[in-house]
Order: C-alpha cells, then sequence, then structure tokens
C-alpha cells in the first residue's frame, strides 16, 4: 500500500488545481483518481516528469491511468539500488535527457492507459515504464513506447503462451542471439501444450509473431501436402526483450 503524503508537498497539486479551473462537468472519477495521484509519494525520474507534465496531460485522465502509475511507481521503488548507482555514475546532462525522457514516456503511458479497457494490460504497462526507466542501459524511448504498444494488444493467454515459451528458451535465445532450427523444433514440444493439434495455439503464435517476437518454424522436409502436423515456433530476440520488460522485479530484503 502507498504511504500517503501532505498534499502540498507533491507536484501534482498543480495539476490538480489545473484541472479544477477547467470544464467542472467533468466525470467526478476523473476528479477523484487527480485526488489521488496528488498523494502519491513518487520516486525519481516521475516526480520530475510529473512536475513537467502540468500544461500536457489530456482531459481524459481516468481510473486506468491512476493503476498504470501506481504499478510503475511500486516497481520502481523495487530498482531503488539500480537506480542509486546509476545516478551517481551519470553526467548532469545525462541525467537531465533521461528525465526528458522519462517524461514523455510517461505521458505515452498514461494515454495508452486510458485507452485501454484490461486492468492487467494496464499494469503490464506500468511495468514496462518501470522497467524501460530504471534500465542503466536503456534509453531508447521508441523501443519502450513500441513495447507499451504490444501489451495493448496481447490478452492474457496470449503473454501465458510467450512465457512458457520463453522459459523453455529464452536463455539460449539470450545468450546466442537466436536458436537453430533443429534446436528449436526439438524443445518445443516441452511447453504444456505437447505435441496437440490446438486451433488456440495456432492463433495465439500467429499473433504474436505479427509482433516479431516468435517466428514459424518452416516443417521437417519428409512432409508432403496432405501432412496434419503441429506448428511450431522459435523464440525471437525481440519476444526475450518484450518478456523482460513486463517481468516484474522481485521483493528483496523482506
Amino acid at each position: 500500500m502507498l504511504k500517503v503524503m501532505p498534499a502540498d508537498d507533491h507536484p501534482f497539486d498543480a495539476l490538480t488545481r489545473q484541472y479544477e479551473l477547467e470544464d467542472s462537468s467533468r466525470s467526478p472519477l476523473i476528479a477523484k483518481s487527480l485526488d489521488a495521484l496528488s498523494r502519491l509519494p513518487l520516486p525519481w525520474p516521475l516526480d520530475k516528469a510529473i512536475a513537467k507534465l502540468k500544461d500536457h496531460l489530456a482531459a481524459d485522465f481516468s481510473d486506468r491511468a491512476k493503476v498504470m502509475l501506481e504499478t510503475c511507481v511500486d516497481e520502481i521503488r523495487k530498482h531503488d539500488d539500480t537506480i542509486r548507482e546509476f545516478r551517481q555514475v551519470l553526467s548532469e546532462e545525462e541525467l537531465q535527457r533521461r528525465q526528458g525522457i522519462a517524461k514523455e514516456l510517461l505521458l505515452d503511458g498514461i494515454r495508452r492507459a486510458s485507452n485501454t479497457r484490461d486492468i492487467e494490460r494496464v499494469k503490464r504497462i506500468g511495468v514496462i515504464l518501470a522497467n524501460g526507466m530504471t534500465d542503466p542501459h536503456c534509453s531508447d524511448a521508441d523501443e519502450i513506447e513500441e513495447m507499451m504498444r504490444i501489451a495493448m494488444e496481447l490478452t492474457d493467454t496470449d503473454i501465458k503462451y510467450l512465457r512458457e515459451l520463453f522459459r523453455i528458451e529464452g536463455d539460449r535465445v539470450r545468450l546466442q542471439e537466436r536458436m537453430t532450427r533443429h534446436d528449436a523444433f526439438t524443445a518445443w514440444p516441452q511447453g504444456f501444450w505437447g505435441t496437440r493439434l490446438s486451433s488456440e495455439l495456432d492463433s495465439v503464435f500467429s499473433k504474436l509473431e505479427g509482433f516479431g517476437l516468435v517466428s514459424r518454424i518452416a516443417p521437417p522436409n519428409n512432409l508432403n501436402i496432405t501432412a496434419d502436423f503441429q506448428n511450431r515456433y522459435v523464440l525471437l530476440s525481440k519476444g526475450v526483450r518484450f518478456a523482460d520488460f513486463i517481468q516484474k522485479k522481485a521483493m528483496t530484503g523482506a
């Protein structure tokens, strides 16, 4: 549970007051969301990012945006040690640049969350934001934006299948950047799907392939056109990257 802090201590106060001066017919839900957000103790770089959003946030701010931001905050707090370490070695210019990126990403995340119906997808957007902004080696805003876009489109079932393939092939793809056709084909049945034919399996992995996360493996050469066989897929480096982005960091020191 996030600790409540005095309203005067947070940059969201000015944002809330700005909204109060706007259309008074706005939904009470949005007003309540803004009030709740004004009381969140936000860590760096969210504190700097939010302070810069006063003139940019759209009027359709919603409860889903609040869920996304709370998820992002919770995840960033798990990275305290990492943040402390890389803030000590980065130049002031680089810190300022990252704060600017954080502001743009946060704005994009809020917009996406507000337009996403499913709460689990909203939470995944928050996790992606946190992991992207706290990765010392990641400053590519375009990549993080693309990962958020993909997260909006994938269902819980899609994620379940992707994570299973990541469990089977993730370590090898991460180390080697790719798996051979033979290795991927023989590793595939280790998944919970086994060797059974399934329309859901085909549908999910076709969708994942459309986002460049997996690729279909060509069938064995000894099969003819009349053979009924299971389609198999190999995890791609982008799929590993996405799986990393949506992975929640484990709590430490508990």
